[in-house]
């Protein structure tokens, strides 16, 4: 299974191959890194793989080296296209996904975002070699938490201790991968 990306609403972004590649734009002066968003979502909800969860995998190509933070990912709940706004007043996204309402997401330096609120936990990148290519995974589990995997294997594994807060993978989930920090080339990978 291949997941593409949808063309909006897209943050400061290059896409090709037909949504199945992401390049990052250069930044542009005078905009805050914080404010200018960097974030696509996939162009449909992801199926849940059976026994499983939510699924996706990402290869990396290019990211600069000494980044703090090179990507952020993970799932939402907030369908994209309620925030691509209309003709007369376009949406604003917000400058990273860890901001979006009902969004799951880790890869920032130390810590997950869980709907808003920041939990802190283990780098999840670092012990990646620089200049290497590598994938990057996430699951949704059946039991409403999140895995991260770096080349196939687990690297970190975060549920709330609160029930109510783990996801509910009977809802609608996009992928959402945020450019933030140091990744430049990105592409699908394959289904476990």
């Amino acid at each position: 299974m291949s997941i593409k990306f949808r063309e909006a609403p897209c943050g400061e972004l290059v896409l090709k191959g037909g949504g199945l590649q992401i390049l990052r734009k250069q930044h542009r002066p005078g905009v805050p890194h914080k404010d200018e968003p960097k974030m696509a979502f996939s162009a449909e909800p992801l199926r849940s793989l059976a026994g499983r969860g939510c699924w996706f995998e990402l290869r990396v190509d290019a990211m600069a080296g000494g980044e703090l933070c090179p990507m952020g990912l993970g799932f939402t709940a907030t369908d994209p296209e309620m925030l691509r706004g209309t003709e007369e007043e376009p949406a604003k996204l917000p400058g990273s996904a860890a901001f979006l309402p009902k969004s799951y997401v880790g890869g920032y330096l130390s810590s997950v975002y869980w709907d808003g609120e920041k939990v802190e936990v283990d780098n999840i990148f670092e012990k990646l070699k620089p200049a290497k290519t590598f994938t990057v995974g996430v699951l949704a589990t059946v039991l409403g938490g999140l895995e991260f995997f770096i080349n196939r294997r687990l690297v970190l594994s975060y549920a709330p201790e609160d029930l109510m807060k783990r996801i509910d993978l009977e809802q609608p989930l996009w992928a959402v991968l945020d450019c933030a920090g140091g990744l430049k080339k990105v592409r699908h990978g394959d289904q476990p």
